[in-house]
């Protein structure tokens, strides 16, 4: 049973109320301290025009980003080939950061290795320096997977992962 959130008197005849800010469930002796409140009720087409909608548009809101790409990686050395290339054009930090748009802090992270620059990041250091940061993702053929299959008694996932080295 239900119960007045003021008083915690158990009852059947609640109204809802606004006390100080809060919306509150009131029974008929508290409800004079709060502002009555009544609730508006959504016809049930309305609610399932926008269940419809939610499951129909679910996927679209979980979608990747569009500049995503799944294939792609920085590679492993990329804070001694950013540093060595601003190391060649003689400028500072500072200086690279200011032309990149980009804080100091952050190439200051990239450049000893403490964080891994974006995708979109790379790019913009490699269009700067003209240095190789992005790598494509080596993809597994189908002719691997059938060379293991016939070679072994089944395919593992070992056996088609690719490790980075």
């Amino acid at each position: 049973m239900p119960s007045c959130e003021m008083c915690g008197y158990i009852g059947e005849s609640f109204h809802r109320a606004i006390v100080e800010g809060t919306l509150l469930s009131l029974c008929d002796k508290c409800v004079r301290f709060g502002e009555v409140v009544q609730l508006k009720q959504v016809p049930k087409d309305v609610i399932d025009k926008r269940l419809e909608y939610y499951k129909t548009h679910r996927y679209n809101s979980m979608s990747l980003p569009p500049d995503f790409s799944g294939d792609e990686n920085i590679v492993r050395d990329y804070a001694q080939r950013v540093r060595n290339a601003r190391e060649k054009t003689g400028k500072t930090q500072e200086e690279v950061a200011l032309d990149l748009a980009e804080k100091s802090s952050v190439l200051q992270k990239i450049e000893s290795g403490h964080q891994e620059p974006t995708i979109k990041l790379a790019r913009k250091l490699e269009q700067f320096f003209k240095i190789d940061l992005v790598q494509k993702e080596e993809k597994t053929s189908d002719e691997d997977v059938e060379s293991y299959r016939s070679s072994s008694t089944g395919v593992t996932i070992g056996d088609v992962i690719k490790f980075k080295k």
